[in-house]
């Protein structure tokens, strides 16, 4: 397993989130999100808008996982859809990080090499609430 060239980064900022529910195994919360993302690598000059929304189960220990699902959006009109799955991982005194895998779907010949693309996503908190984020998409071999 080798994670192969950087695709896209940059800059994403936290939209609505609801509860969902409390009990106790912790509390599980959706959230909104979206990131404007400069593309490299095999994305060199795809720059496109991130849409996401997710669900999050935050259990009262310094691991939460999530499910998200969202849209690309491209500079030039293109889209395709995202599906992941993200760990958390939460440490006192420290902004959150996240690890996530993402797979992709979309119809544009441009974009269809990211029919066949595993991602490795990475995200740092700019803050502890998560209202800002740095994100770097990797492709993962």
């Amino acid at each position: 397993m080798a994670i192969g060239e950087k695709l896209w980064e940059g800059k994403g900022k936290s939209g609505a989130s609801f509860i969902k529910s409390i009990n106790m195994e912790g509390v599980t919360s959706m959230y909104t999100w979206m990131a404007q993302m400069k593309g490299m690598g095999k994305a060199k000059g795809v720059d496109c808008n991130l849409n996401v929304t997710g669900v999050s189960m935050t259990p009262p220990k310094g691991l939460a996982m999530s499910t998200d699902q969202g849209m690309i959006m491209t500079m030039t009109g293109d889209m395709g859809t995202i599906k992941g799955y993200d760990l958390m991982k939460m440490v006192p005194g420290k902004n959150p990080t996240s690890v996530g895998l993402w797979s992709f779907m979309t119809m544009s010949t441009k974009l269809a090499w990211l029919n066949d693309t595993i991602a490795l996503v990475t995200f740092e908190a700019a803050d502890p609430m998560w209202m800002e984020m740095n994100i770097t998409i990797w492709e993962w071999k």
